[in-house]
């Protein structure tokens, strides 16, 4: 079992404290191009002098497997399709087919494959927080029972002031239930199980008895927490197929450089286990869980910029604050996180808990919370 250790229960309105802050990591500027990478020189990538083997630049290595990873990205497909369509006015959700779809129960999934896998979101989620995803379900189908537009107190379906073709189904505080659910389940699952599950684990895992298909245990479960980062073989050549973490990656690489990052570390990690180098192992390690923290907060950074360029815009304020939150509330799930249980308390309290009240303040607030845990107040307003 992995040792996270941490017991936030991440509602609108309720969270516990609990946790320590490790890593801190420094920030500079370079010229008119602004960075979040370390002040030190980037070191290149490592010579088959250097380590004794070869390093591929895509991930081509034998005995790769990480079709779960794979079923359970379209599981959530599924789902979060099934979920939008609640933004149609009269449209009324079923919370007990988004159950069954979390917990692929009955035969829920157009693709038959999805559904005979035995595969599932629900058990993957962690653990202390199933139930409040199948509380989420319930507010979700609740609001879109709703038969009067959306407003400050009132459920319903909220159109973009600037765009009526854009709508959004919104509770009384303005949570948007789909949107908090999608990244909520990006965290608690894929996050957490890749961060907190596989790579935390990967030390005590047999690297010796190879199976077909599947390689030694310790490369299945690296190829697994690659999976769950949701990039193609050849990314970041190629990031038109990147999806959930993949996609938010490419989204904020400009400013984070996190896409060669991410991927040079997975190739790294995965040829050193093959090659049985723990050291160069557990550096990729250290620096998959650092750069995918920053991917998870720089995005939701982004969020709160943007917010407040949408403020006044009823619709997209509380559809992004909504994205927002679920980033916010995955912080807790990287076991070597920066942030700790009461300053992810103290950055949702800045918001609150109506969406519809938030002030331009407020955001600002959390923003400068955020970007001055993890180091990020030189770049805070381009993220």
């Amino acid at each position: 079992m992995s040792r996270l250790a941490v017991r936030l229960t991440f509602a609108p309105i309720i969270y516990q404290r609990k946790n320590i802050v490790k890593y801190i990591f420094p920030i500079c500027l370079i010229g008119l191009i602004v960075t979040a990478s370390s002040c030190k020189k980037e070191d290149p990538d490592p010579t088959p002098e250097e380590t004794g083997y070869t390093i591929p630049t895509t991930y081509a290595f034998t005995n790769v497997d990480h079709t779960g990873q794979t079923q359970r990205i379209a599981m959530l497909d599924e789902l979060s399709s099934y979920m939008n369509t609640g933004k149609i006015s009269g449209t009324v959700l079923d919370a007990q087919k988004m159950k069954d779809m979390y917990a692929n129960a009955g035969n829920p999934f157009s693709d038959a494959t999805l559904n005979g896998s035995g595969k599932q979101l629900k058990n993957k989620t962690y653990a202390a927080d199933q139930s409040l995803f199948d509380s989420y379900f319930d507010n979700l189908a609740l609001a879109s029972q709703s038969t009067v537009a959306g407003s400050n107190g009132v459920a319903g379906v909220v159109a973009s002031s600037s765009d009526a073709s854009k709508t959004y189904l919104l509770d009384a505080n303005g949570i948007e239930y789909n949107q908090l659910i999608r990244k909520g389940l990006m965290g608690a699952i894929f996050y957490y199980q890749a961060t907190s599950y596989y790579l935390e684990n990967i030390v005590t895992d047999d690297n010796n008895t190879v199976t077909s298909g599947e390689g030694t245990a310790m490369e299945h479960h690296w190829d697994e927490a690659f999976g769950y980062f949701g990039v193609p073989v050849d990314f970041p050549t190629n990031t038109s197929d990147a999806a959930y973490w993949g996609s938010y990656s490419n989204q904020r690489d400009a400013v984070l450089g996190s896409n060669k990052t991410m991927m040079d570390a997975f190739l790294k990690g995965r040829a050193a286990i093959s090659n049985k180098d723990y050291t160069s192992r557990d550096e990729a390690v250290t620096t998959l869980r650092e750069m995918w923290e920053r991917i998870c907060v720089g995005s939701a950074i982004h969020y709160l910029n943007s917010v407040k360029l949408n403020l006044a815009n009823d619709g997209v304020r509380c559809h992004e604050l909504s994205e927002c939150l679920g980033f916010i509330y995955s912080l807790k799930y990287n076991v070597d996180r920066k942030i700790t249980d009461s300053q992810i308390t103290d950055v949702l309290n800045h918001i609150g808990t109506n969406l519809y009240n938030v002030t331009a303040t407020d955001l600002d607030n959390a923003r400068d919370l955020l970007s001055t845990i993890y180091g990020l107040d030189d770049i805070k307003n381009i993220l």
